[in-house]
């Protein structure tokens, strides 16, 4: 094959996931060229994680529990690093009335500068019209009660900034006030991290 230059090569305008592009690893340090797909290189960026068909029983107690199932509730984040996240849970429950705390839990080392993110809930059975939601603007990883008391079943709408201090996992949860019976976190519940820049960068892009 001839050698071209990259600028030199023809454009596309529909990439997918799977396709390659180059990359040169460690500029700073000992610069090597090497490839990486579409996919890994969208998602040194985003951590998602959804409930898949079936939903995930949650535990049945007033103790701090993990919101997502095993297999996607442990987030690993970097440190001196600003995340935007966003998630919305769909909760199902019965029997004993009681309150949703929302909450994050860190290990292996992460500890953070500062959160802020605000919350927006209705306790409502799906597919039924509602009239008043409670909300709360939270600057902590601990459990902070976001609802009244129900016992009905609820949806609870997030979002905000984590600035990290130093890097580790991070776990979200949930806690009830009460023991509620047969609680289950809904198929599509999710949570995602997006990174944005270092935990000091206020500003992104031509931004003046």
């Amino acid at each position: 094959m001839t050698n071209v230059k990259i600028t030199e090569l023809s454009a596309i305008t529909a990439p997918v996931i799977t396709d390659v592009v180059p990359i040169v690893s460690d500029p700073a340090g000992t610069p090597v060229t090497k490839k990486v797909t579409v996919a890994n290189l969208l998602n040194t960026r985003r951590l998602f994680s959804i409930v898949p068909a079936g939903d995930f029983a949650l535990t049945a107690g007033a103790s701090a529990q993990a919101a997502l199932p095993t297999t996607g509730d442990v987030f690993t984040l970097e440190g001196t690093t600003t995340y935007r996240f966003e998630g919305t849970y769909y909760i199902t429950k019965s029997g004993t009335t009681c309150t949703t705390a929302l909450g994050f839990a860190l290990a292996g080392g992460a500890s953070i500068t500062s959160i802020l993110y605000t919350a927006l809930c209705q306790n409502i059975a799906k597919n039924t019209t509602g009239s008043t939601h409670g909300s709360a603007w939270i600057d902590t990883v601990s459990a902070t009660v976001v609802n009244a008391t129900a016992t009905t079943a609820a949806y609870i709408k997030f979002e905000g900034l984590i600035r990290m201090n130093a890097g580790g996992t991070v776990t979200p949860q949930i806690t009830f006030s009460a023991t509620p019976t047969t609680p289950i976190m809904l198929a599509n519940s999710y949570i995602w991290f997006e990174k944005i820049g270092t935990s000091v960068e206020n500003t992104l892009g031509s931004v003046a």
